[in-house]
């Protein structure tokens, strides 16, 4: 019996790393979809004739708007309904506006295939999130969000460097086509392969329970908590910093060293995506490491990270060598990537299983919205509005000044730890 016993729970171990390696895959899909609008931006800038603050416009809150007004309904039905077939659904729709984009023929157009793009990319962090939870226990959750978040970096990398490269070769037009065309297979394999499991199967002497509250309720709940309240304070600043940074670091790179978008691709996405990927993993091991002892070590790591980035991103800013600011790059992505891993794997930790999706996706919100909505048109702005004093080194100042954002947004994360304990009791213990 016990033998038996021990052959399922192994089984149930493979599988969940199966799924684990299903959501990677999602993740890479959804990021490159995402990524190459960014790498590609001068390319399309320069192809429909249109100004910085359309561009930051179309890359930011023509995307983001739209997913951030969809994440936290389609993320109330994830609590509720099959998490599979909704994340399934996500990736058929952001693939197929993936290739409108490669088929809009004006900038309008172009602007309303990325708010598709949203509409299906809303459909994936929060529901995979809860999905994961439900895979892996608390101590084993750090390293498997760190895992799936190596989706970010190695769709990152390929949709700067692949992305730039087949631009290159052929047409921006043709890439977004071919990017696109894999999900739609990608869709149909999560619905062959991934199982729906029981909420909250593996968080221990906690009991499952529907949550019937309003959403104005549930967020009132939620808001009432400091960890909670805290980390989405710090998700706002944090993604006003890191994703404006992000979004226009190929463009830098561009415009203060007047080097081609292929070469800029290769220096800041090649950087990233091996110093990123090393950085999420480091994270997630010593997130599950520490965390058995110390239940603020996440915070502690992620508030230590962001600052770093921020601090070392600023000064990649201002530097005069294209050499020397490549070389910055990997100390910036070691250390920035992985404090949002950690505030993931932190966050799942004082949920309760029913409010997981929900809870994430208002999180998530705070994010995106002031990431892509407001840091990535604030850069765009700055930039249109200074340009005529400062030429294209206008994005230098543009750059830092989002980049200061992160400062404050690491005293919270640090703030929200010390209250990390006593909310995982209260949040756990009975229906909101």
């Amino acid at each position: 019996m016990e033998d038996s016993q021990h052959i399922q729970m192994t089984r149930r171990r493979g599988y969940a790393w199966i799924v684990l390696g299903m959501m990677v895959l999602l993740y890479f899909i959804n990021y490159a979809d995402r990524t190459l609008a960014n790498a590609l931006l001068e390319k399309i800038k320069e192809s429909y004739q249109v100004s910085d603050t359309y561009m930051g416009f179309v890359i930011g809150p023509a995307f983001a708007f739209i997913y951030c007004l969809a994440a936290i309904p389609i993320a109330r039905l994830a609590d509720r309904k099959n998490r599979v077939h909704i994340i399934a659904a996500g990736c058929l729709v952001w693939s197929l506006f993936t290739m409108l984009s490669g088929l809009a023929r004006t900038p309008e157009i172009f602007a309303i295939s990325r708010f598709g793009v949203g509409i299906g990319e809303a459909a994936f962090l929060a529901p995979a999130y809860s999905l994961l939870s439900d895979y892996f226990p608390p101590k084993k959750r750090a390293l498997a969000f760190a895992i799936m978040n190596l989706g970010v970096y190695l769709g990152g990398a390929f949709g700067n460097i692949g992305g730039t490269s087949l631009a290159a070769s052929y047409d921006w037009q043709s890439t977004f086509l071919w990017l696109g065309a894999p999900g739609i297979v990608l869709a149909l394999l999560t619905l062959m392969i991934v199982r729906e499991p029981e909420r909250g199967r593996l968080d221990g002497d906690t009991t499952p329970h529907k949550s019937t509250a309003p959403l104005g309720e549930t967020f009132k709940a939620l808001w009432s908590r400091p960890t909670f309240k805290y980390l989405t304070i710090a998700a706002f600043l944090g993604g006003f910093s890191t994703i404006a940074f992000g979004t226009w670091a190929i463009a830098l790179f561009e415009r203060i060293f007047e080097i081609s978008n292929q070469s800029a691709g290769a220096r800041y996405g090649g950087a990233a995506f091996l110093a990123g990927m090393a950085g999420v993993l480091l994270m997630g091991f010593l997130c599950d490491q520490y965390s058995k002892k110390d239940v603020r070590a996440p915070y502690k790591f992620s508030a230590y990270g962001l600052f770093g980035f921020t601090l070392i991103s600023i000064a990649m800013c201002f530097v005069k060598d294209v050499a020397h600011a490549t070389a910055l790059v990997y100390p910036a992505s070691l250390l920035g990537a992985g404090w949002v891993v950690a505030v993931q794997a932190a966050l799942q930790d004082v949920l309760p299983a029913e409010l997981r999706a929900t809870a994430t996706s208002i999180w998530a919100f705070a994010l995106t919205f002031s990431g892509l909505v407001l840091g990535v048109q604030v850069v765009g702005a700055i930039n249109d509005f200074l340009n005529a004093q400062y030429g294209g080194q206008s994005i230098r100042y543009s750059m830092a000044l989002t980049l200061l954002a992160g400062i404050p947004a690491a005293y919270f994360i640090n703030k929200a730890g010390k209250s990390a304990d006593e909310d995982r009791l209260i949040l756990k213990a009975g229906p909101i």
